[in-house]
């Protein structure tokens, strides 16, 4: 086997290679997406990592409500 011939096997394992991993990333894609739970069209949604906060109306000071 000569380098020209090296060269050329390596060429094609890696075309082969690049697309078994390309079909394996799709098909682990639309597995995924199979299992992904419907989303709401809740205003909550998009506050999904976030804890909204309000406070009680008893807490909240008269003397900093802006007056504008």
């Amino acid at each position: 086997m000569n380098v020209i011939d090296l060269l050329i096997l390596i060429i094609v394992v890696t075309i082969l290679v690049t697309l078994a991993l390309g079909v394996m990333t799709y098909v682990a894609y639309k597995l995924r997406m199979a299992r992904k739970p419907a989303t709401s069209d809740d205003d909550t949604a998009a506050a999904r990592y976030f804890v909204l906060h309000k406070p009680p109306l008893d807490a909240v000071d008269p003397t900093e409500v802006d007056a504008s």
